[in-house]
């Protein structure tokens, strides 16, 4: 097992899940390779996460969410879902779970975005102006301001009034494992890691839930478990576990099912010690760079392996199916993930989207772009009413 020099700490952190209420279904070139038949698509859901050091009285975001109000993305963001986005359902924003679930918007400190896409920095204006923004290396340099003050931007301009945006700064003088690392709370109970490669300062977290053990918030460092998992030290068990997300497989079954279609191909010994899928080459691709990407998951696979963290990575639909959620269990956090098994449970829920026996995988989650109940065709042609 990889020594990741984590430093001992008491301090511990509570950690809520947030099932963010978002379905996306995109092309999976854009994302992974090979693509399989019957694997053309990537089925996308989202969680994020509530932190609390209680010690110090403090409640932090990591991740937003998307926005359910899509209309108010910018008109670059509304031009990029037109290309790209081949499902989309959001039933409700994070802000609005949050409040449901007993919690104050006015009791947050922060919001961490992993990332600055449209799917993870939810509606900011509509958090008081007391809750900052936590953002990586080179955010305001390439995203401030906003539009309509630059009319080529990201965000827009009510997204960044009378809010203070604090970028961190990673250095070489802390590390834990291969990634530069910031210690959020100054106590060692929640840590954010430097991890690039998907997007401009993408950043993971690392949430000590006991003085052991530990939740790796993974954002959008991958898209897919099959992007990380089996591994050297990961192997594809056999049989695999019965999986979850729907009734292929209610009962164990081999794993020959799934290493047939490994690209290594079902003879080698790789099929079952190194992922099915890598970065993709393709032009269009949903990482900013796909040399350095592949160093963060060869990276993360040395997390994963560690039977005192848990992986959980933002777009995971297992993790519906696995994790206690605030939406609907408030009182309920992951902080005995460990004891109750969770990891294992979630680990290869992945190859239930994969196809099998000569028939397709999971079919899309949803299929065009709903608002209201209404399909929608363009999101140009959406009006806003932020702008």
């Amino acid at each position: 097992m990889a020594n990741l020099n984590v430093p001992d700490s008491v301090s511990t952190v509570r950690l809520r899940a947030i099932d963010a209420k978002t379905q996306v279904c995109v092309s999976a070139k854009g994302f992974v390779q090979p693509i399989l038949p019957g694997h053309e698509n990537l089925n996308l859901t989202s969680v994020t996460f509530l932190v609390e050091q209680t010690g110090l009285g403090k409640k932090v975001l990591f991740d937003c969410g998307a926005r359910k109000d899509f209309e108010n993305f910018s008109p670059v963001i509304k031009n990029r879902l037109n290309l790209n986005v081949r499902g989309l359902k959001i039933e409700k924003d994070i802000h609005e779970i949050v409040i449901e679930a007993g919690v104050q918007l006015e009791e947050l400190d922060s919001m961490i975005w992993s990332h600055w896409h449209w799917d993870h920095h939810g509606a900011p204006e509509k958090y008081p102006p007391s809750v900052e923004v936590v953002v990586g290396p080179g955010f305001k340099d390439n995203f401030m301001p906003g539009y309509p003050t630059n009319p080529s931007s990201i965000f827009l301009d009510v997204n960044f009034a009378d809010r203070k945006y604090r970028e961190i700064s990673f250095d070489d003088s802390f590390k834990i494992g291969n990634f530069r690392a910031f210690d959020f709370f100054g106590d060692g109970s929640f840590y954010l890691i430097d991890t690039p490669g998907h997007a401009i300062g993408h950043m993971c977290g690392l949430a000590r839930t006991t003085p052991t053990t530990f939740v790796f918030l993974g954002g959008d460092i991958c898209h897919f478990g099959g992007s990380f998992r089996p591994s050297p030290t990961v192997p594809l068990p056999d049989p695999v576990p019965s999986l979850h997300l729907d009734s292929h497989f209610p009962i164990p079954c081999p794993c020959s099912i799934f290493t047939a279609i490994h690209p290594a191909g079902p003879q080698s010994d790789e099929c079952k010690t190194s992922p099915f899928f890598e970065v993709t080459s393709f032009p269009q691709s949903a990482y900013l760079d796909r040399t350095q990407a592949a160093k963060s998951i060869k990276e993360l696979q040395r997390f994963d392996e560690d039977p005192n963290i848990f992986v959980c990575i933002a777009h995971d639909p297992v993790l519906l199916e696995v994790l206690p959620f605030l939406n609907d269990q408030p009182d309920k956090d992951l902080n005995d993930w460990k004891d109750a098994g969770l990891k294992e449970k979630a680990q290869w829920g992945w190859l239930n989207e994969l196809p099998r026996d000569g028939k397709p995988g999971r079919p899309m989650l949803v299929e065009g772009v709903w608002k209201d109940g209404q399909l929608v065709t363009d999101f140009t042609k959406l009006k806003a009413s932020l702008y």
